[in-house]
């Protein structure tokens, strides 16, 4: 559990921030808005600015009355770092969209519920694809192994969805050898479903003497580009095979100046979907991962012409 206390004590500290509740605030009914601050950091009184003439200094915690549409920039400070946010005010009549969570599934990089990582491996991320409808405050706790690693609100508006990652914080410990459980929990609003959980495996480098990649360059390409790639590595002598995905052909055999350093030229596939590629190195039937890694960015989209501009017509 050590690896954990360490865990908690760098999440606590975060950026200054100003939340505000409902996300979308009415005219005419109380706004509350909420400024938190970094662990250490002294409270002193906070002078408020709401950005609509009005000023007044209370605590951390304080609410506001909006009497006219706009958008106003609310400003916070004191014996602290002067914080502002953007808060768009709209008409108190008529019906609201409750806020609410109607759908919540964590994965990792891959799509997938579960992952096997090497020990040490690093950035390890979860993601959580959350749906929403109505407009509010999102507050939520990344958890692993059943203990809190932080904290985080988000202000969320007018139905859709999004994309939330650990990487807000620290990349997921590959330290202890075994299973561990990483889960999102919703503190507010209240969901009415059971909360998903995904689960990571930290192996011992069995591949300890096998050859490996450290480096690549150049490390981004996108579909169908080809690309002559410059690999460095441990063990990397003829007759050692490189392989980085199957949306990523080797189209040439590798070329090795000396050991440790090879040239190999490989094809994108047009349909290759964005995302990190892990380089394996594989030998006598033996497979090494990583620890470089290749990028492949989104497709760019082709502009077509039009039949008028082909012929030369404006």
């Amino acid at each position: 559990m050590r690896y954990l206390c360490a865990l908690l004590i760098s999440f606590a500290a975060f950026a200054q921030t100003i939340s505000v509740a409902p996300g979308l605030p009415t005219t005419g009914t109380p706004t509350t808005l909420i400024l938190r601050l970094p662990v250490g950091v002294p409270i002193s009184p906070v002078t408020w600015q709401f950005g609509d003439g009005l000023t007044q200094v209370g605590s951390t915690v304080i609410t506001h009355v909006y009497q006219q549409v706009g958008s106003y920039t609310i400003t916070a400070s004191g014996q602290f770092a002067t914080t502002s946010t953007q808060v768009r005010v709209v008409t108190g009549t008529g019906p609201a969209a409750p806020f609410a969570i109607s759908s919540l599934r964590l994965r990792w990089e891959n799509g997938r519920p579960d992952a096997s990582v090497a020990q040490g491996f690093t950035p390890l991320v979860a993601y959580a694809d959350l749906k929403f409808e109505g407009t509010g405050l999102l507050q939520a706790q990344w958890t692993l192994d059943g203990v809190p690693i932080g904290t985080f609100v988000r202000q969320l508006g007018f139905a859709g969805q999004v994309t939330l990652d650990t990487s807000l914080f620290l990349s997921l410990p590959a330290t202890e050898l075994g299973e561990h459980l990483v889960s999102l929990q919703i503190l507010t609003p209240q969901i009415t479903f059971q909360t998903p959980t995904i689960r990571y495996f930290v192996r011992a480098d069995e591949g300890e003497n096998l050859p490996r990649v450290d480096a690549i360059r150049p490390a981004v390409l996108r579909p169908g580009e080809e690309m002559e790639l410059y690999v460095a590595g441990r063990g990397l002598v003829p007759g050692v095979r490189l392989y980085f995905g199957r949306d990523v052909a080797v189209v040439s055999r590798p070329r090795f100046s000396d050991p440790g350093h090879a040239v190999v030229k490989v094809f994108v596939s047009p349909t290759a979907k964005a995302g990190f590629r892990e380089v394996q190195t594989i030998t006598k039937g033996k497979r090494a991962h990583g620890p470089a890694r290749l990028q492949i960015l989104p497709a760019v989209a082709r502009r077509v012409a039009s039949p008028a501009s082909a012929d030369g017509n404006s």
